[in-house]
This record gives structure tokens, sequence and C-alpha cells, in this order.
């Protein structure tokens, strides 16, 4: 432990300039697809903004439980089925996945591809259902 205190002191400038980085590749990172919203904040876009809801999951799942209004599409073909839609690329659009951890790529592709405003639910549908908000079926 003394030697890396000891090699932290005598490289105070690199070790901080190695802290920054890092801080600053974990913003960026988190920032990827979209952003990031807990359900209640999902909520009120959908009800203030019209946000559309999109859930990433399979069929199955999507009929299992799904948020009211949400569309199912899969991943793969949610940029041609919102191009058939004629969506506006600044309208708000919410992604919902299982655990939150699909639709951040997707999230990138989209934004990628000019959309806006584009948010992903934090835990996805787990989460959701774990603050008791409803599914319809």
């Amino acid at each position: 432990m003394d030697t890396l205190l000891l090699f932290i002191s005598e490289n105070l400038l690199a070790f901080s300039l190695l802290i920054m980085c890092l801080v600053a590749l974990i913003i960026y990172e988190s920032k990827k697809g979209g952003t990031k919203l807990d359900p209640t904040q999902a909520t009120r876009l959908i009800n203030k903004d019209g946000a559309v809801v999109i859930d990433l999951r399979t069929p199955e799942e999507f009929s299992n439980g799904h948020i009211a209004g949400s569309l199912n599409i899969l991943p793969e073909l949610v940029e041609q089925q919102l191009n058939s839609l004629k969506h506006p690329k600044e309208k708000p659009l919410i992604l919902i996945c299982k655990t939150g951890n699909s639709s951040k790529g997707t999230g990138d592709l989209l934004v990628k591809k000019g959309y806006v405003n584009v948010n992903r639910i934090s835990g996805g549908i787990v989460t959701w259902q774990g603050i008791g908000l409803p599914l319809s079926r």
C-alpha cells in the first residue's frame, strides 16, 4: 500500500490525467444509446410529450405484459418500422427491454440515424414492474 501511495505522489499529474480520462469514459458510455430515464420520468414524458414507447422484447414477453400503448418491435426492425410509421425524428422515443441492457444498442443506432430525442428506461420492464407501475395484457 505504501508503494502505491509513493507511486501516486511521485506521478501525481499522470495519475490525475488517468482518473479524469476514466471519468470522461464512464460519462461518455453512459450517454450512449440515449438518455436514461427512471420509470416515473418515462411516465411523465409519455403523458406530457406524447412519447412513443417501443418495447424491444420478444412477442411472447410482450404478450405477458407491456406498457399501455407501447409498440412491440424487434431491435433489428426498429429503424425500418419507424420509417414506415413516418415517425418524426424530433418526437420523443422511449425504448424498453427486459432489464435495460439491450435497449442501449438500439438507442445508439437510432441516435446515429438522426433521432434526436431517444430515451431508455433504466432497468427495463423489470424495474417498471418492481415499482408497481401497471402493465397491459
